[in-house]
């Protein structure tokens, strides 16, 4: 996770000093927090967003958009002939940028009118070996340009013409900045020396130069402040050393050499660091400078960003020094620390914060804390036992409790934050809590930590979650899948986690009574409705399509197959994970890995057999299996005993069986200029009935197939071949514009195909003949054909409901991937993770219901329930006629504590 720290703070703040004292005597406020004033939407990089003086500005292709920062209003949006623009700066009404095209000679800087617009004038300055772009710092009507490779240039502002050059500068690596009067150049060179230099900005002529003698070397102070990368505006020097400006009220300098800082009058006089005016900081006093970066508390050795394995604390913290003692302070933000984020920088009264595709300005909260304003100003003993907010009744008989943390770096609690209950047996019922956070403030940031979650990617969330003040999340990473959920009740934020996720929705629940009777005692929350719906909840993604047989369904998720109660979603029993199939009345279990046998009543596993598998298919009591790269094999459905291997020519492809026979595609010959073949096999005595040659195949898998009693459709590349069943004859080939990428799907007297164009093609199967073909704006991987009273409906980029006769739209809708039809109600999903249903003669809505994940089955419709998986870990049964979900069986069994 990235955190980019930045010492820029581009304006002082204006705190007077009278107001060191209130008006009735007491000590004025102090600073103990940041709230959110404003967000605006940016680009993804934090390097498109730039602040200057009191402009925002925001890149985007062929345009800049000037921001005022006090509000966030558009001020400006100046249309660019460059592409790329990277923003320089802003300066006296002048817009400054440079193309950020890779690769050229020349940095062409621009300069444009921010009132009207318009182009004032572009310059060409070489481009640097590593690409850096060049400093400008504009000091009355000049405009001054640094880089290292060509020195110091001065332009006449307003027209670009050029002033004075000085180029006869060390070669060392530097950063300038701008008084009312002078350019000052901060310098640090190979050997280490550290030099002040003032220049007049028309001519360039040097006033003076000062050495700045540092105490610390480069790497000394990288591992004190532990900063992962330079701050905004900085300039990392060949050994490592981070130099800067910190922006100084009139007339001073504060330069900045990793974190040391130097304090110059204009007129080159050092002096003492204490000598910067009281009122060039925060708070009553001035103590603390402008903030110096963004992150976690740093004190805490976790890993900055929110962290879905310990959001202790939860907010994201801004950093300033105390200009006394040069100690750093931790000062909250409203909001969770997103897992990228930049500081921008800050004007006289707001700090601005890029994250998440926003730009969000931040306000300083000034108070009486009667607590350490590392906790927001909350007194240490307002935070409560986490360990008391549950009970053994509320985990498990005989479950004990485990205190963990109770310090914040040097700031320890009086009681524990963190706590483990432990139940007597199960480990998967080990419950962890945090307290999070504690303050006034508490349900704004858990309702912003929802909302983070919400919008990034690698998270789903739980929409069925009970009742208010908690929220259930899923995080998804490297490690595996993990769940957590927050409970916010008055001052106070939780954050819980277990290894079941249901064990940790019931704790949730507790801990939420728990809150409720301390907090607002005599309230009650509602307990779950019984609406006919249900949400079983697995561990980890339910991936697999749902089968229902009677009054059981049938659930595969990447922790287990659950057999649960159709009509109420309570638990039969669960075995080892696995995508259902229900055969002939026998119940078998899929995985990458082999297949098993299980007992539809109890779970028992019958038989398994593991193996290397690409593809299965359970028909007519075997099991057939591509096993490898050449091999396919037989497994009497019953027993799991292998009747015979089969080896295939070149590399094996895809598997089909129809009619007592198996049908097998492969590829043989150099790369470039592979065959492709299908073989026919006896699927009882496994004797080869015949083999045909395909034509060119360029395509991985092998071949996609489909097979009937009647035919046998098998695709090579961008061909596709209908062959005789009985004598491997081809009946006739068709080819296609693109690969076709997908199985042919046999309806009726049409097979339809799909391609990577994102083309659908409806042949006739006894010709070949194109009755019609569908365009669409591209392939989305997730192509389906389905057919029902008259209307075939198409899956892709957009779901589209057509004649199957001649093709013509009677509807479309921007929805994606395979559906369901069931009756007159078609059942579809978004990218969103909605699920919706539609009038299947219209295409109007009629109910949509959010999963909080994204869909990784087909939805099935049985006895007035809708039941569809989530990669959140949830199966839902949703009401059929409105999309109403249920809770968990284990909830309504809850008693409200």
């Amino acid at each position: 996770m990235l955190i980019t720290r930045c010492v820029k703070a581009l304006t002082a703040l204006s705190v007077a000093a009278a107001l060191a004292v209130a008006d009735d005597g007491r000590p004025a406020p102090e600073l103990i927090g940041w709230k959110a004033a404003w967000s605006v939407p940016a680009g993804e990089d934090a390097l498109q967003s730039r602040l200057s003086g009191d402009n925002l500005l925001l890149e985007t292709p062929g345009t800049v958009t000037v921001r005022d920062t006090d509000t966030g209003a558009i001020r400006r949006t100046v249309s660019t002939a460059v592409t790329n623009p990277t923003v320089l700066s802003t300066e006296a009404g002048i817009l400054f940028f440079t193309d950020s095209t890779k690769g050229v000679t020349n940095w062409v800087v621009h300069a444009y009118d921010l009132a009207s617009g318009s182009v004032l004038w572009r310059h060409a300055v070489p481009a640097s070996e590593n690409g850096d772009l060049p400093q400008i710092q504009v000091v009355g009507r000049a405009a001054v340009l640094y880089q290292r490779r060509s020195g110091l240039l001065s332009l006449d502002a307003r027209t670009g013409g050029v002033q004075a050059r000085a180029g006869d500068l060390p070669d060392c690596d530097g950063v300038i900045t701008g008084t009312s009067r002078s350019v000052m150049l901060l310098t640090r060179c190979k050997n280490g020396g550290v030099q002040l230099a003032s220049y007049d900005p028309r001519t360039l002529r040097r006033n003076w130069t000062r050495p700045v003698t540092t105490r610390h070397t480069a790497a000394d102070d990288g591992a004190r402040l532990g900063y992962e990368q330079p701050p905004e505006g900085f300039v990392v020097a060949d050994d490592g050393a981070w130099i800067g400006y910190e922006q100084a009220p009139e007339g001073f300098v504060v330069a900045d050499v990793h974190d040391e800082r130097f304090l110059f009058a204009e007129d080159g006089t050092p002096r003492p660091i204490s000598d910067l005016p009281i009122s060039h900081g925060l708070g009553g006093n001035g103590r603390w400078s402008m903030p110096l970066e963004v992150g976690r508390h740093p004190d805490v050795e976790d890993s900055a960003g929110f962290d879905s394995n310990n959001a202790w604390p939860l907010p994201g913290f801004l950093i300033s020094r105390d200009r006394d003692t040069g100690r750093l302070g931790a000062f909250p933000l409203d909001r969770p620390l997103p897992h990228y984020i930049t500081l921008l920088g800050s004007t006289s009264h707001l700090a601005l914060i890029h994250s998440d595709a926003h730009v969000t300005a931040f306000r300083p909260v000034y108070g009486r804390p009667t607590g350490p304003v590392a906790l927001g100003g909350v007194p240490p003993g307002d935070w409560p036992d986490a360990c008391s907010l549950l009970t053994p009744r509320d985990v498990a008989p005989g479950a004990r409790f485990l205190p963990g943390r109770r310090s914040l770096g040097r700031l320890t609690l009086p009681k524990p934050v963190t706590c483990d209950w432990v139940p007597p047996e199960d480990d998967r019922g080990v419950v962890s809590l945090s307290v999070s956070w504690v303050s006034p403030d508490a349900g704004a940031l858990f309702a912003a930590a929802a909302g983070q979650i919400k919008g990034h990617e690698s998270f789903d969330y739980d929409p069925t979650i009970e009742g208010e003040g908690i929220f259930s999340y899923t995080a998804h990473g490297p490690r595996g899948t993990f769940g957590a959920t927050l409970v916010n009740v008055g001052p106070v934020i939780v954050h819980l986690t277990s290894p079941s996720r249901l064990v940790q929705r019931l704790a949730a629940a507790r801990v939420r009574d728990n809150l409720m009777a301390r907090y607002r005692p005599g309230e009650r929350v509602r307990p779950p409705a019984r609406t006919g719906g249900w949400t079983h909840l697995a561990d980890e993604g339910v991936r697999a399509d749902p089968v229902v047989d009677g009054d059981v369904v049938y659930a595969g998720a990447d922790d287990g197959l659950y057999a649960l109660d159709a009509a109420t979603g309570r638990m039969r029993w669960r075995s080892g994970p696995a995508a259902p199939m229900l055969v002939d009345g026998l119940l078998y279990g899929a995985r990458s890995d082999g297949v098993a046998a299980v007992d539809a009543a109890t779970g028992r596993m019958r038989w398994n057999r593991q193996f290397d598998a690409s593809d299965i298919v359970i028909q007519a009591g075997g099991v057939y299996a591509g096993v490898g790269f050449t091999h396919v094999i037989a497994l009497d459905a019953a027993t799991g005993k292998q009747r015979r291997r089969f080896r295939v020519p070149g590399s094996l492809g895809n598997v089909a069986v129809a009619a007592g026979t198996v049908y097998v595609s492969s590829q043989e010959g150099r790369v470039g200029s592979e065959q492709g073949l299908l073989s026919a096999l006896d699927a009882k005595t496994g004797a080869l009935r015949w083999r045909s040659r395909l034509g060119a195949a360029n395509s991985i898998p092998a071949g996609y197939l489909t097979a009937t009693k009647e035919a046998v459709f098998a695709v090579t590349g961008a061909r596709v071949v209908a062959l005789d069943p009985a004598t491997g004859k081809a009946r006739w080939r068709a080819g296609f514009g693109d690969l076709v990428r997908y199985d042919p799907i046999m309806i009726g007297g049409t097979v339809y195909l799909g391609d990577l164009a994102g083309r659908t093609y409806a042949l006739d199967t006894a010709s070949g003949q194109e009755r019609w073909r569908l365009t669409t704006a591209g392939d989305s991987g997730l192509w389906s054909v389905t057919e029902s009273r008259g209307t075939v409906y198409i899956g892709g980029q957009d779901l589209h409901a057509l004649d199957p006769e001649t093709g013509q739209e009677r509807w479309s809708r921007p929805l994606t991937a395979k559906v369901s039809v069931h009756g007159d109600t078609v059942f579809a999903r978004d990218e969103g993770g909605m699920l919706h249903a539609l009038d299947a003669a219209t295409g109007a809505p009629r109910w949509r219901f959010q999963t909080g994940g994204h869909f990784q089955t087909l939805p099935v419709v049985a006895d007035g329930l809708v039941y569809v998986g989530s990669s959140n870990g949830n199966l839902y049964a949703l009401r059929a006629t409105d999309g109403l979900p249920g809770p968990n069986p284990a909830e309504l069994d809850r008693r409200p504590g």
